[in-house]
């Protein structure tokens, strides 16, 4: 059964005949068409991105999405729009005559909609995320190759993102570090950098809100430990809060985990505002990223590291240096700057460079 979301009279609107908020909405399902109405098609198109970010991570991805891309309601809390304990989002697609909306509920990686004519239910579909987002994705972009929109494409940009490093739709095998700086945000009398920042290889490793330094300093120590010039922890050092993720990141594991943990590892959480963390294990000249939050392991050399972690670095360090108040810890921009700039300066070395070298010449397996 196919799906797809287009907008009645299309044609018309490029051929200049029709206005381009007289269009009507419509869903596809199977050989069924269902209009929903009369809509402003900007708003239309921005309701069918919000519905990517929620068929990629819920509710979650909904607040990723205007954080990201400034929405000032981000921080609002559970809605009619957007119900964390329902898995329910809420959208009337732009409609106004008449007005309809669109109820999606998540259950693992299926989508239950719903469409409701002036609060009447309509109809019901039930359909795999993927295929969702697939629909979806090519109906927005459809759209902005006609009618560009700076702010949408924007939007699209960050649901393609959170949808590719999810598997929802075909991932890259290149590792990418990104780094948002999105603004401040005040606490008491101090005011602090608001930073997103993700780490991907293919699929997510790591994301969310972080404290820059502590960001930095911890791809530093990443990059430092697959160089083998940083100390690593034992089992018997694990803070107990991190024991039961520690826990599920060796089931991840299977039979691999009891040999790996013979071995010293070491345990990042990215300066992230809630425990994401993720535990790093020696296996020859590579290293072993595990993430117990997104269920992702991925295998990495020393050299497919030091470029996009000396990349992010460096940008976090132009951006630290412009920031007049204090960061986490009491650092002011300038300290934290200089701490940064020595620290990644000390990282490479000879082992660094050589397998580097061998990174260029000999592909890397992309991962368990």
């Amino acid at each position: 059964m196919s799906f797809s979301i287009f907008f009645l009279g299309w044609e018309e609107v490029l051929q200049g005949k029709v206005s381009l908020d007289d269009l009507t909405i419509a869903i596809g399902n199977g050989d069924e068409v269902i209009p929903l109405g009369t809509c402003t098609a900007r708003d239309a198109v921005g309701d069918v991105i919000e519905a990517v970010a929620f068929a990629t991570n819920s509710c979650e991805g909904v607040k990723e999405l205007y954080l990201r891309s400034g929405k000032w309601w981000t921080f609002r809390g559970d809605s009619a729009h957007c119900q964390d304990n329902k898995d329910k989002l809420i959208l009337t697609l732009g409609t106004y005559e008449p007005m309809s909306c669109m109820v999606i509920r998540k259950q693992g990686g299926t989508l239950e909609i719903e469409v409701y004519e002036e609060d009447l239910p309509k109809t019901k579909i039930t359909l795999a995320a993927p295929e969702f987002v697939s629909s979806a994705l090519g109906f927005v972009r459809s759209f902005l190759t006609k009618f560009p929109d700076e702010e949408l494409m924007r939007e699209l940009g960050i649901v393609e993102g959170m949808a590719r490093r999810k598997g929802l739709i075909p991932p890259g095998e290149k590792f990418e570090i990104k780094v948002e700086w999105l603004g401040e945000v005040k606490c008491g009398e101090e005011t602090f950098p608001l930073v997103y920042a993700s780490i991907s290889r293919g699929r997510e490793i790591f994301s969310g809100l972080v404290e820059p330094t502590e960001f930095a300093g911890d791809l530093i120590n990443l990059l430092k430990f697959s160089q083998g010039n940083f100390k690593g922890m034992s089992i018997q050092d694990m803070p107990v809060a991190y024991v039961d993720w520690f826990k599920e990141g060796l089931s991840l594991l299977g039979w691999m985990g009891s040999e790996l943990v013979e071995e010293s590892f070491i345990l990042l959480t990215f300066g992230s505002e809630h425990p994401k963390p993720v535990f790093v294990f020696k296996k020859g000249r590579e290293v072993l990223l595990v993430s117990p939050y997104t269920k992702t392991l991925v295998k990495l050399s020393a050299g497919e590291l030091f470029g996009p972690v000396k990349h992010a670095v460096e940008g976090i360090i132009e951006d630290i240096k412009q920031w007049d108040g204090t960061l986490f810890g009491g650092w002011t921009g300038k300290e934290a700057a200089s701490m940064l700039e020595r620290e990644i300066n000390e990282a490479p070395n000879k082992r660094g460079r050589q397998d580097d070298v061998r990174s260029d010449t000999r592909p890397e397996d992309p991962g368990y």
